[in-house]
């Protein structure tokens, strides 16, 4: 038990707390105002001065702890970086969600304030979800600046990666709740589950999207109703994937487009410029450079270097320094720091995982499926080091695993 906080402690506290729900509401609209006030809120939080009771609560959650790990060595990484120190620097900075997950926990340890923080969330989504619907029925138009945006690809303010990933939680967040709810609470989380689900499926382009939905919507029911469940869930994940596949032309595109990419990259002596091509090379060309290099890797911000230094011999679009990350989170870090970059990765899934499980019945559930989002999603993504789902693990993470038992007595009333 931390001794009893000030007036002034806790009145920092909370200010800390109402910027960290305003970051969160803001998170799936805007990476500029998620960036702002999560920097409020750490800034706060030091004002405090309770910097011992938060290190006491990072200290008894692996998963706060093991990010808090993985964090200094990045930074002890940037000492010995192929990339140049500034790079090396702004690379460290794309991972400092990694810190503010523990902080994030502690400010959440009181229960009011962890249902704030992923109820904005949550509020903010549904509304991202809404604009979805409105531009996939036609009833306003909007382009990124990419030209991504349409209504067979209704993503606006986030790309299709990020859209999907968010979606997916959504759904399963809102199954979980309505499985736990009565009435028309039920009825409207599973209205909300059954949108949002339609959106990842039927909405919008994003292939992560889809297989974090899948991945999810199988162990739900396996979590929920053990084999009973898995016996229903795969007949109907096929149904619905047939339905996108016949009424959903974008979805078939890009399903398509994965294997007949991949051929080609496994055909062609030399790969073209497909997106699925570029992935294969980058994780290619890393194990390469990684075999020549097994020990500290190529230091933070380094695997670009290390990339370029792989593809010497490869077309000029390849032997490019604008490379600047794998496309997989997994890969990336185990370039970067080597062996032990890899291992605390996996060890901090792994510990968050099996720690979700010990979280107060309401919680554990929902957790689980969010560590497990993020290990599927990080096959495909730099999860950690992009903006809005680095935010995602340490605002929605952070808050869920505010309610873990260990943190008790450690919250400021």
């Amino acid at each position: 038990m931390s001794p009893v906080a000030s007036a002034y402690a806790r009145r920092t506290l909370d200010a800390a707390r109402v910027c960290l729900v305003v970051a969160a509401a803001s998170l799936p609209l805007s990476t500029a105002a998620t960036n702002a006030f999560a920097v409020f809120a750490f800034l706060f939080w030091a004002a405090s001065g309770r910097w011992l009771p938060a290190a006491r609560a990072i200290a008894a959650e692996p998963p706060a702890w093991l990010g808090v790990a993985l964090f200094a060595a990045l930074a002890l990484g940037v000492t010995w970086s192929l990339a140049p120190r500034g790079a090396a620097l702004d690379m460290l900075v794309k991972y400092r969600e990694l810190v503010l997950f523990g902080i994030v926990m502690f400010l959440c340890a009181e229960t009011r304030w962890r249902e704030r923080v992923l109820a904005a969330a949550l509020a903010g989504a549904l509304v991202l979800l809404a604009l979805s619907y409105a531009l996939q029925l036609g009833l306003f138009e909007y382009a990124d600046e990419r030209g991504f945006s349409a209504p067979d690809n209704a993503v606006l303010l986030k790309n299709a990666i990020t859209h999907g990933v968010m979606m997916s939680l959504v759904a399963f967040a809102a199954a979980e709740l309505a499985l736990r709810s009565a009435g028309a609470r039920r009825w409207l989380l599973g209205l909300v589950a059954a949108l949002a689900a339609f959106n990842v499926w039927f909405g919008v382009q994003g292939r992560t999207g889809y297989l974090v939905m899948a991945v999810l919507i199988v162990w739900f029911a396996w979590r929920r109703w053990a084999w009973k469940g898995l016996a229903g869930a795969v007949p109907a994940l096929a149904l619905v994937i047939a339905a996108a596949w016949l009424w959903a032309p974008a979805f078939q595109e890009r399903v398509s487009l994965v294997v007949s990419e991949a051929q080609e990259y496994q055909a062609r002596p030399s790969p073209r410029e497909t997106s699925i091509g570029y992935r294969l090379h980058f994780w290619k060309r890393s194990a390469q450079w990684l075999a020549r290099n097994p020990v500290l890797g190529a230091g933070t911000g380094g695997w670009s270097e290390a990339f370029y230094e792989s593809t010497a011999d490869d077309p000029a679009f390849l032997h490019d320094r604008g490379h600047t990350h794998p496309h997989n989170e997994y890969v990336h870090l185990a370039v970067q720091l080597g062996p032990l970059g890899l291992a605390l990765y996996l060890a901090l899934l792994w510990a968050a995982y099996r720690r979700a499980g010990l979280l107060p019945d309401g919680y554990a559930v929902l957790a689980q499926g969010f560590v497990l989002a993020f290990a599927v999603a990080s096959l495909f993504n730099d999860v950690l080091r992009d903006s809005t789902e680095g935010h995602l693990w340490a605002l929605v993470g952070g808050a869920l695993f505010g309610a873990s038992r260990a943190l008790r007595g450690r919250a400021i009333t």
